[in-house]
């Protein structure tokens, strides 16, 4: 197989990149889907007001589990990530 990236792959790779450092940078968002993921999470927190970001973090963190997965062709996972719910 001959291994050459379009410029449309290495801009979406890109893309990619510079969305997730910007999101780690984020210490905020980082706080926040690190509480909502923790598996000793009190549900009891969530209400009308914040339900729906709760469930968008939630399912962001569980898509990234998901595409790591995907992604994942040299080390196929063993176990599932404790938080990954």
């Amino acid at each position: 197989m001959k291994i050459k990236l379009s410029n449309e792959q290495r801009q979406r790779m890109d893309i990619i990149w510079r969305a997730m450092n910007d999101l780690k940078k984020d210490k905020k968002f980082m706080k926040m889907m690190n509480h909502c993921c923790d598996k000793d999470f009190n549900e009891e927190a969530i209400n009308f007001s914040n339900k729906d970001d709760y469930d968008r973090i939630v399912n962001f963190y569980d898509d990234l589990c998901d595409s790591v997965d995907v992604f994942n062709f040299i080390n196929p996972a063993i176990g599932e990530d404790k938080n990954c719910f």
